[in-house]
Parts: structure tokens; C-alpha cells; sequence
């Protein structure tokens, strides 16, 4: 092959390659331009639609926002409804002892039997207290007849003495041993008496009428007087007490004689009707509440000491504060607030002083008049200066 060949050779292929590579750079870039206007077409369907989104959801919190449901403060009527919680109690708790030694001979009554003043609930075997007073019942036998003794003596003494017939000093002496003798009777009647009450301690026995809530002995066992062992327990529940605690904001109003109604889990739709007996007169300085005792008769036995109850204590008395409804209190760190329209549609977020939380309603003291517009049901979203709409 020739060298003009070979150079002919050479640019016919150089020719054909720059074709080919134009080609290739021109697919490249138009798969890049089309690439970069897909995701430019998709950004700007994604922004759009959040643009709308988000304007949809302005208009519609704005919309929520414009229209609010108001009320006026209203003046505390001097009724207040406490709704507090309470505890039963017997009327009279007592529990029973023994007041002398031995073992348990027999026992009468359970837990839950209904007795009465001076009913016999147990005997106790006491063989060394029966001694005891055998002993101290002879040797007042003994007492008693050394002083008769000395009793005859001192009289027939006085009798000569007045003639003469004996010496002023063996009078002196019968004088002495009869009343020496008197006051040794003194002591050994006494312990006499001292024995003998124990033995009466023997029979234990109901301090009052009531219902036997513990029983904590039985035969054969040892009790020993002073030991601190219960042996049984006795409630009177007929009335029955029952202890709240009232807050201090209205403890002023509670007044002996106020009605209070019981209710009870276990008596549902039945109330029971309660009365203020006493009051502590005092504030406890844990719970800032006034303890208060309510009385009901519980004449059937119905009610059980111990138990938790519902009190809807009824209170009276002017107090000159207002009331709104307790679905107005906003929640805010510096305190209790509410939401207040003035009449040119702006709201004020204004503080309040919360006397009483009574439920559906807030007694209020202090922040509100009775010509505000008090927001009712507010939104979380609710701020100062907000231009709102007042609805009905």
C-alpha cells in the first residue's frame, strides 16, 4: 500500500468519528435537560400543592378562629354546692380489755352481733384471784374482830377512867389499839373491795348498745390485766360520722346545722341524708381544709363505718364573688386565665383568681366584672390581640 492510501485511509476514518461523537454528546444532554425539567415539574406540582395546602389550612384556622361563643360573668347566688369526699366513723369506737388475769372460760358473741349495755360477751377463769380475795376476805375477818376487841376494851377503859379506877396512860394504850385496829380494818376492807372488783372484771361485758366489729381471743387462752391485748371491739353506728374536709376559701360558710347528702358506690341512684355536727374550728396547715363532722342517722344499719363516701355539702352565705363556666379556664404558665373579647372583636388573655373549683363552674374572686365577654370553649392557638367574632 501506497503512503497516499494510507493517509486516505486515515482521514476517512477521522470523518466518520466526529459524526458519531456529536451524536452521543447530543444524547447526553438532551436525557440531562429532560431530566432536570422532570424534577423541576415535580418540585413545582409538590410546592404547589403544599402552598395550598397550607392556605387551605390558614383559611380554615382562621375561620375557626373568627367565631367565639361568650358569656357574662354571673353573680354568686350565696348557694355553693361542694362536691368533697368523706369517710365514715362509728359514733362511739370503743376497744375491750381485761382488767384482771386468767384464761378465757368461755366466750357469747362474733364479729357482726348486734348487742346492748352490759351484755356478757366472754367469762375469764381467774383461780388466783378467787384466792386472792378468800385470803383478803379472812383476814378482814380477823381485823374485824381484833377491833371489836379493842372496841370493848377502850369503852370499859373510859368508863373507869372516869372513876378513877385506872391510870390515864392504859387508857391512853386501849385508845390506841382500838383505833389502831379501826384503820387496819380500813385497808383490809379496802382490799377486799380492790379483789372483789376484779372478780367482777371477769365477765366482760358491752360498754354500750352497738355492733361487735372484732373478736380477738379464744378458750383456753391466757389474758393478763394490763397487757394491751384487744380481746374485742365494739362500734356504735347508729348515727354514724362522717369527716370531710372543707377548703379554706369556704370554710367561713360552713355553719352547724348545714345539710350535707351522703352517697356510696354500693347504693347507686340513693342518697343519704347527712347534718354538720361540729367543726375543728381550725385550718390544717397541711391541707389548708377545715375538718368538718356530718352526722347521719343510719338507723338501719344500711351504712358501715370506714367506708368512702360522695358529699354534696350545701353552703350559704354572701360571698360577692362571680361564676363563670369551667370550660373557659385556659392553662397558662403564669396561672389561671380566660379569654376576654373587648367590643372591638380583639382578645385579651387576662388572669383570674380561682376561689373554688365547684365542677361545671369556677367561683371567681378577683379579674373579671360581670359586663365581660368571657370566651367559652377557647382554642389552645388563643392569643393576645387576636380579632375574633363573638357568635351565638
Amino acid at each position: 500500500m501506497t503512503q497516499n492510501t494510507l493517509k486516505a485511509t486515515k482521514d476517512s476514518h477521522s470523518k466518520s468519528a466526529v459524526p458519531e461523537k456529536k451524536k452521543r454528546t447530543g444524547l447526553v444532554v438532551f436525557f440531562l435537560v429532560a431530566a432536570v425539567l422532570c424534577i423541576a415539574v415535580a418540585a413545582s406540582g409538590v410546592y404547589s400543592r403544599n402552598a395550598a395546602t397550607a392556605e387551605l389550612q390558614q383559611r380554615a384556622d382562621e375561620a375557626a378562629g373568627l367565631v367565639v361563643r361568650v358569656v357574662h360573668p354571673e353573680k354568686d347566688s350565696g348557694m355553693i354546692l361542694l362536691q368533697l369526699p368523706g369517710q365514715t366513723m362509728p359514733y362511739t369506737d370503743a376497744p375491750l380489755f381485761a382488767q384482771t388475769s386468767g384464761y378465757l372460760k368461755a366466750w357469747y358473741f362474733d364479729i357482726g352481733a348486734r348487742v346492748k349495755a352490759g351484755t356478757v360477751l366472754a367469762d375469764i377463769d381467774t383461780p388466783e384471784v378467787d384466792q386472792q380475795l378468800a385470803q383478803a376476805q379472812a383476814q378482814l375477818g380477823v381485823a374485824t374482830a381484833a377491833r371489836d376487841l379493842a372496841q370493848v376494851t377502850y369503852r370499859r377503859d373510859q368508863e373507869l377512867l372516869k372513876t378513877n379506877v385506872i391510870a390515864p396512860q392504859d387508857f391512853d394504850t386501849a385508845a390506841s389499839n382500838y383505833h389502831s385496829s379501826e384503820a387496819t380494818v380500813i385497808v383490809d376492807q379496802a382490799i377486799v373491795n380492790r379483789l372483789e372488783a376484779l372478780e367482777t372484771f371477769k365477765h366482760v361485758t358491752a360498754p354500750f348498745d352497738g355492733i361487735l366489729t372484732a373478736r380477738n381471743i379464744d378458750i383456753g387462752a391466757y389474758v393478763a390485766a394490763g397487757s394491751g391485748n384487744e380481746l374485742f371491739r365494739v362500734a356504735r353506728i347508729s348515727p354514724l360520722r362522717v369527716y370531710i374536709d372543707v377548703p379554706q376559701a369556704v370554710a367561713q360558710l360552713v355553719k352547724l346545722g348545714a345539710e350535707g347528702d351522703l352517697s356510696l358506690s354500693e347504693f347507686p341512684g340513693r342518697t343519704f341524708p347527712g347534718q354538720v355536727t361540729n367543726t375543728a374550728v381550725a385550718i390544717n396547715p397541711v391541707s389548708r381544709a377545715l375538718l368538718v363532722e356530718l352526722q347521719t342517722p343510719n338507723e338501719s344499719g344500711e351504712l358501715f363505718p370506714g367506708a368512702y363516701a360522695q358529699v354534696a355539702l350545701k353552703l350559704t352565705g354572701e360571698t360577692g364573688f362571680s361564676t363563670i363556666p369551667a370550660n373557659a379556664l385556659l392553662f397558662r404558665a403564669e396561672g389561671a386565665a380566660v379569654g376576654v373579647v373587648h367590643p372591638d372583636g380583639k382578645v385579651e388573655i387576662r388572669k383570674i383568681t380561682v376561689n373554688l373549683n365547684q365542677g361545671d363552674t369556677l367561683q371567681i374572686s378577683g379579674g373579671l366584672s360581670e359586663t365581660d365577654q368571657v370566651i367559652v370553649n377557647p382554642t389552645d392557638s388563643l392569643a393576645d390581640g387576636m380579632m375574633v367574632r363573638v357568635g351565638r
